[in-house]
């Protein structure tokens, strides 16, 4: 009866906003209604890691690449922790347990003995019902513990994973339609490709092949004669005897609280309250398809005792913004991190700038304290000298740069302590300290202070902030988190900060503030209500010229009502209204969204989902990010702007026992445009659809 409710009231919109969009919308909620005659749905574990990926992405870009998050999860599906065997830094890895509920699992072992069943953890405290579910199908409790295997068997269990997958908008874009060779145009096709290959032995060995081609990038000619533009590739050793991690090729270190040394995967603020405590895995294989943020060379942790070693090298090609030579020495405005090479411009400066980089990193670890330190040098190739700017006055110059850092954590009763102080020799200071506190069984707090000053530098710096980069920025962040049962979550947070220098956009110190408010209840298992209230206040430059700098007041306003509902075991019906509300000065905007998904779970042969979104905003600044389903190791993040009508289908085929297919089409339409975009990705019309097909073989 739920169900058919809801489709009731989504028909009464589309009527209403009749037209090609009514009939659209009408269209798609027919199909929702009657999609028990067709197979649409997707399997268990892929609608949790969607989940997953909504609940840590609130505050990632756009265009972020999940592919290293959902292959740890993936994994980690296939292969169960033993929640008798396993450690915190295991435990770490899954990255939606917070350092208190790492704690808690490890402690419950320690105090009532090994686990006799993974529904033991809905007894462990500090674990809410919701995260106990996210985290069931991840672990495992053995109760007949198999003898060593011999190398034989442990090859034999080596499993291969390939994966190919093709994409690309459907309709034709400017930058591609241009012929005139003194003009800015996209040399290569529209096709985006990706592939990947994994080897792997569980706990042993994993061999890792990553290939990618960007939309516009050319294939197999001009600058990508090799084929692909990005190549990345590893092999990952594990528990040699001391050596607990070896990887030769491509990898990932993660140390402290990202001051100093931080690649991959890491997250903002949201509403995973206490993830603002950075929890390291240190040394991993990277096998994300970023063209930056990662390491290429050899690395290594040596374990004895207490204490943890891990010597790094990497040497690996940039692409950087070329200004001119002098006496030799090539000098570049800025580092390009977002590995396009598909125009003239962007091809010239391809690859060239060469970094070095070499350090280490030492921790000492016993019971639930830990502290570290990190020490790197890196050396560029030619001489980084940004625009003269006056934001730019204490930004990073030079060719060398050498970063030191020392972290700590601690859990003591119920209190998780945790930090760093990080110096760029030669320049300036980042520090942080925090605290995570069980103030009761249904209270925890969290507290963190934070000091980047405006001319520390670093390059793989991923430290909780305001900003894009943990620099020039002060704040005082503090959480509650109130859980009076399983079924009710509340959390709330206020993070104040400021800017003693200039920035972007921002001509003159500046300060601001961020409140964040969520309410969560589980009235059962099968439903889920969500409201969430945000509120941002910074400062920007005015609109309008001015003889001196004035600064105006950015206020932006989020409102989230969020409701699942799961009927039987197969059918989940998830809808959202948000509102947004942008102010600055004379400038108001305001913009709402509204979507129905509809997800189907079975374990046959067809599976999929499919979403109908209505959104309607003034402009570009009071824009609503919401996340989208995708097809497996992919993830979608992107912006709803000014009118219009956007669906999207994920279908999947099983064909048989180690081959599986995935096709998604999304589209939308704009109201009342004669043309999308800009640039050279301008298209003609109101109109932008993708497909996005990829196959997997596994065996």
């Amino acid at each position: 009866m739920r169900i058919i409710v809801l489709n009731l009231l989504l028909l009464i919109t589309c009527f209403n906003r009749g037209g090609r969009y009514g009939t659209a919308s009408l269209f798609f909620v027919l199909i929702t209604s009657f999609a028990h005659t067709i197979a649409f749905g997707q399997t268990e574990n892929a609608g949790l890691i969607e989940q997953l990926v909504e609940s840590m992405a609130d505050d990632l870009p756009e265009n972020y690449d999940y592919t290293e998050l959902i292959d740890q999860w993936n994994h980690y599906l296939k292969h169960p922790i033993d929640l008798n065997k396993t450690s915190a830094e295991e435990l770490r890895e899954l990255r939606f347990l917070s350092p208190l509920q790492v704690a808690a699992i490890i402690n419950h072992r320690e105090l009532a003995g090994a686990y006799l069943t993974t529904y033991e953890l809905q007894a462990v405290d500090d674990l809410d019902l919701d995260v106990v579910r996210l985290l069931l199908p991840f672990v495992v409790v053995e109760k007949n513990l198999t003898s060593a295997m011999s190398a034989k068997e442990y090859l034999g269990s080596g499993r291969h994973d390939l994966m190919l997958r093709y994409g690309r908008i459907l309709e034709t874009q400017r930058g591609y339609t241009i012929k005139d060779p003194t003009r800015s145009r996209y040399l290569g096709s529209a096709d985006r490709i990706f592939t990947r290959y994994r080897y792997t032995i569980p706990q042993k060995l994993q061999v890792s092949v990553n290939m990618k081609k960007d939309a516009g990038e050319q294939f197999f000619g001009g600058a990508q004669h090799l084929g692909f533009d990005f190549y990345s590739a590893s092999v990952y050793l594990q528990k040699v005897k001391r050596w607990q991690h070896v990887v030769i090729g491509d990898y990932s270190l993660q140390f402290g609280q990202g001051l100093a040394l931080w690649t991959g995967v890491s997250f903002g603020k949201g509403a995973l309250i206490q993830h603002v405590a950075r929890q390291g895995i240190g040394l991993r294989p990277y096998t994300s398809a970023n063209e930056f943020s990662f390491f290429r060379g050899l690395a290594a942790t040596y374990s004895r005792k207490n204490f943890t070693l891990t010597p790094f090298v990497s040497y690996k090609k940039l692409s950087a913004t070329f200004v001119d030579s002098v006496a030799g020495i090539a000098r570049y405005s800025a580092i390009r991190e977002n590995g396009l090479h598909r125009t003239p411009s962007e091809i010239s400066n391809r690859h060239n700038l060469t970094q070095l980089l070499y350090g280490s990193n030492v921790q000492f670890q016993k019971n639930s304290f830990a502290m570290g330190a990190n020490v790197l040098h890196m050396h560029l190739s030619g001489e980084i000298e940004p625009r003269a700017l006056l934001y730019n006055q204490y930004a990073f110059k030079g060719s060398d740069l050498t970063n030191t850092s020392v972290y700590y954590h601690a859990y003591i009763h119920d209190v998780y302590l945790f930090g760093e102080l990080a110096h760029s020799l030669g320049s300036g200071l980042a520090y942080t300290n925090g605290v995570i506190a069980s103030l009761s069984r249904d209270l925890s707090l969290v507290l963190q202070y934070r000091d980047y000053q405006k001319d520390y530098h670093a390059f793989y710096n991923q430290g909780i902030s305001e900003g894009t980069n943990a620099v020039n920025e002060q704040g005082f962040y503090t959480g509650l988190i109130f859980q009076p049962s399983k079924k009710v979550l509340w959390v709330a947070y206020a993070d104040f900060f400021k800017f003693p220098w200039l920035r972007y956009r921002v001509d003159a110190p500046s300060a601001g503030h961020d409140l964040f408010t969520q309410l969560t209840l589980n009235p059962n298992k099968k439903v889920r209500y969500l409201l969430r209230y945000r509120f941002r206040n910074k400062a920007e430059n005015a609109d309008a010229e001015h003889a001196v700098v004035v600064l105006e007041r950015v206020k932006r306003q989020q409102v989230r009502a969020e409701a699942q509902f799961q009927c039987g075991e197969k059918w989940v019906f998830r809808n959202r209204v948000e509102y947004v509300s942008y102010r600055k000065a004379a400038n108001a905007e305001n913009g709402h969204l509204f979507y129905q998904d509809v997800i189907y779970k079975t374990r046959g042969m067809l599976s999929g989902n499919v979403r109908l979104a209505l959104f309607k905003t003034d402009g570009y600044n009071s824009r609503i990010y919401a996340f989208e389903n995708d097809v497996l190791y992919a993830a979608s993040f992107p912006f709803y702007s000014n009118k219009g009508l956007r669906y999207y289908l994920n279908l999947r085929c099983r064909i048989k026992k180690g081959i599986d297919f995935w096709c998604r089409y999304a589209a939308s339409h704009y109201a009342g445009l004669g043309e999308l975009g800009s640039g050279l990705d301008r298209i003609e019309g109101n109109r932008r659809s993708e497909l996005k097909m990829q196959m997997r073989f596994q065996f």
